[in-house]
Parts: C-alpha cells; structure tokens; sequence
C-alpha cells in the first residue's frame, strides 16, 4: 500500500480551453472565506464543513484562488447509511463549491475529479464522497458528469422570509442548538413572516472504495427538473409558543 504522505497533494490539468490549472488544499479560513461572500447561500457551517479544503488556480497564478471545494462531516456523521470492513471508515461531504465564473462551469467536473483524487491519498480511511443537489437550481447534472452514483431524492422545506427575501432551511426552526436563531426564526414564523416550500434534494454518491455499500440501492439518474413548489407547514402554535417563552426565559436568566 502506497503512503499516502508520501503523495504528491497538487495535481497539473492542461485542459484546451481553460489552460493549465492547479488544484491544492487550501487553509480553512480561505474556503470560508471565497464561500460566505460567493456561493448563492453564503453560509458556512463551523461544525462539519471544511475537514479537507481544495482550491482551483491558474498555474501561472499559484496564488490567485478562483474556486474552492469544500469538504466535511455529514449532517449526522453517525448515521449508519453504509457498510464497510474497516471500522474507522467514514464518509464525508461536498459540503460547498464555488468557481469564478472567469474559469466557467467546465472547470467544476476537473476541481471535483482532481479534489477527490487528493482526498484519496490524504486520507486511507475514507470510502466515500456524498454530496446533495438543490433542486432549486437543478437535479444535479455536475454529479452525472463526475460520475458520481444516485441514490434517490427526498423532500426539504425551504422558507423564505416575505420581509428580507431570506431563505433558510426547515432546521432552524427544530433545532434548538443556537437558541436565538431558533427564537428568532419560529417568532418569525408565528407572526406570518414566512412563505413555506417543498424542494427535492438529490443524494449523489461516489465511492473511493469497491466495498463500500450504501444502505439503499442505486437509483437511474434524473430527469432534468427544478425549482420548488408552494406548500403549507402545519405546526402546533401553543407548542411553538411555549417552548419560544421557554426559551426566552432561559436565555433572559443566562444573561443576569
């Protein structure tokens, strides 16, 4: 078995079009950095994202980012959605990806193959790559391209704030781990400041290793679709209600 600190961790890729490009790790604070002010939902989780960190540069520019990669834990890295014999493998996730459109859409499918190329050899333990698309912006063609399996879709609540036009995930409003953001959110919701809507989340999978099985099987990909449709979220108010109070008087008492 090859070492894999003894890998090169830069990959060349002459292309005809873009030129000569390099694609390396970056420093976490860069990939935060290129996705808050980038991509189209400018947020960044501290928690799970950014284990492994690629960029994509002009070879004649080493210095000059123009696109990251961003790759983390999953949403629930204990879940037990696959199997392997090694007991320290794991699964992580293309959390986020930006590329300036001055390289253009082709240069996603080489900074995905060239950032799981280096992911292979920086870490033995990982067996897989799982990434999610937005079916807002489309079913995920990228993945198609990269090769990567489909294993099916399900159905997200997005909700966009009739005020500033935000839209956030139905999490905030459940997870009460960042209680002002809950406060503030499900407040929000009980005053009719958001409009509610189904979205399909495409699961995207490329295994770094034959015996890797994920849990459920392999799907056909896609036919092409987006966007997202109306919907409506019942929820019991006098509940929503008490654990808001709840809440706010845990976090008035905090405070003292």
């Amino acid at each position: 078995m090859n070492d894999s600190n003894s890998l090169p961790t830069e990959i060349y890729k002459e292309t005809s079009s873009l030129g000569r490009l390099l694609i390396k790790p970056v420093d976490k604070a860069t990939a935060k950095e290129m996705i808050v002010k980038n991509h189209y939902s400018h947020k960044w989780n501290d928690g799970g994202f950014g284990v492994y960190n690629f960029g994509i540069f002009r070879a004649e520019e080493p210095d000059r980012c123009l696109g990251v990669a961003v790759y983390g834990y999953m949403k629930n890295p204990k879940a037990r959605i696959f199997t392997h014999p090694n007991p320290k493998a794991w699964m992580c996730e293309l959390n986020r990806m930006w590329i300036d459109d001055e390289l253009g859409h082709n240069a996603e499918s080489i900074l995905i193959a060239a950032s799981i190329k280096l992911l292979r050899r920086l870490d033995p333990d990982l067996v897989a790559v799982q990434s999610f698309a937005d079916g807002r912006l489309g079913c995920g063609t990228i993945y198609k391209a990269a090769n990567f399996q489909y294993y099916g879709f399900h159905i997200t609540k997005f909700l966009r704030n009739r005020r500033s036009g935000e839209i956030v995930h139905e999490q905030i409003f459940t997870n009460s781990t960042s209680p002002s953001g809950f406060l503030r959110a499900n407040v929000g919701m009980l005053l009719g400041d958001f409009e509610v809507f189904h979205v399909k989340t495409y699961r995207y999978i490329y295994p770094l290793d034959k015996r890797f099985r994920y849990i459920k099987p392999q799907q056909p990909y896609p036919a092409y679709a987006k966007g997202m449709e109306a919907t409506e979220w019942k929820r019991d108010r006098p509940k929503m209600i008490e654990r808001c109070v709840g809440i706010l008087t845990k976090m008035a008492a905090d405070s003292d």
